[in-house]
């Protein structure tokens, strides 16, 4: 082979092997987000998953997260049948408003949560059912059993928020037929423009953390070992 072709292939090597390194600008986190649900301790609702964020958008937002109502026996009031965990795999929203990034991810891919469309915070009845609350009777939708959880942080710390945090769980799983289980900051208003409390459940956020998932060290190694391969490919090329 041309001595002088040989650090142009090892520099291609290099560009490939290390494309992770080249896209460390985007990070991957961790985020747990706990809901304290005072009608089911010592069970709260919880939501684990992660997403990429590039400085910019938050992308690939997913995880899962429990129903905290369980099923009670009226003789011996202790929660005892669990269900599945949800997986909320669509990340279907994001906003910017200054430094503070929100993000919202589904059960369903859809935003359509709540009675007459949309996961507006505090809203309670379910899609496809009757709003007996208000008198207005079952909207145009289909019912879908959806889910969500939203969050924010702060971008130049990657700080969660913990006031940010909401969720909306209208699946069977909830137990609570047309009245979605849900949870949120005490104050809030809904679709209807009704300041209200904390969820159906009285459930609020309690805590959320987001943590970065480190880079293997591997990864670093290798781009490190090559860099060096191509910096003696050189100078044997430079001496001939």
């Amino acid at each position: 082979m041309n001595i002088l072709l040989k650090p142009m292939l090892v520099a291609s090597v290099l560009a490939t092997a290390i494309t992770p390194i080249a896209q460390a600008s985007v990070v991957t986190y961790n985020v747990t987000g706990v809901l304290y649900e005072p009608q089911t301790q010592p069970l709260d609702t919880i939501f684990n998953g992660s997403f990429d964020w590039d400085g910019t958008n938050v992308t690939n937002l997913h995880g899962t997260m429990n129903s905290s109502m369980y099923a009670v026996d009226n003789e011996n009031p202790i929660p005892h049948v669990s269900y599945p965990l949800m997986h909320l795999d669509y990340q279907l929203a994001q906003s910017t408003d200054g430094n503070i990034v929100t993000a919202s991810t589904f059960l369903k891919n859809t935003t359509d949560v709540f009675y007459g469309g949309g996961y507006a915070k505090g809203d309670y009845v379910g899609l496809g059912y009757n709003d007996f609350f208000h008198g207005t009777g079952v909207d145009s939708y289909a019912k879908n059993d959806n889910a969500y959880f939203t969050f924010s942080f702060d971008k130049t710390t990657m700080t969660g928020i913990v006031d940010s945090v909401v969720y909306g769980d209208c699946t069977a799983g909830g137990m609570m037929g047309q009245v979605c289980m849900t949870g949120h900051s005490p104050v809030a208003s809904n679709s209807y423009g009704e300041a209200i409390g904390a969820g159906t459940m009285s459930a609020y956020p309690s805590s959320i953390s987001i943590s970065a998932v480190p880079v293997p060290a591997a990864v670093w190694l290798f781009g490190s070992a090559l860099l060096g391969m191509l910096g003696v490919s050189r100078k044997r090329t430079l001496s001939v």
